[in-house]
């Protein structure tokens, strides 16, 4: 099973996101804040983790960090305005959906299918 946990409480994000990551051939498993996130990584091998930084509660940081330690080769996808620099791949804001697209590719590739 090749699973995508995606992580944001914004509906559009997770309308658009969703169907890409499905046109990959990829699963996916929704949560709406990084607490569950959290939870659901340490219950379940994701292939990455593609979470939004615009979050509440556990910022998206913090969780970025603590699935670092859970699986610290997990590809994890921050998408937002902040940068991450530690083994992160970003998605900036306004979303560019060609470079989204870009990194689902990237990630992908990464992952054996």
């Amino acid at each position: 099973m090749h699973e995508v946990l995606l992580c944001t409480h914004n509906p559009i994000l997770t309308k658009n996101f969703y169907g890409m990551l499905r046109d990959e051939g990829l699963d996916v498993a929704l949560a709406d804040h990084p607490a569950l996130a959290v939870q659901m990584v340490l219950q379940r091998q994701y292939v990455a983790v593609i979470i939004d930084s615009e979050s509440f509660g556990l910022s998206a940081e913090e969780a970025v960090e603590i699935m670092r330690s859970i699986s610290p080769d997990m590809p994890i996808v921050v998408v937002g305005n902040e940068t991450y620099t530690a083994g992160v791949l970003n998605v900036r804001m306004p979303i560019d959906l060609e470079e989204f697209k870009e990194v689902i590719h990237t990630l992908v590739g990464s992952v054996k299918l």
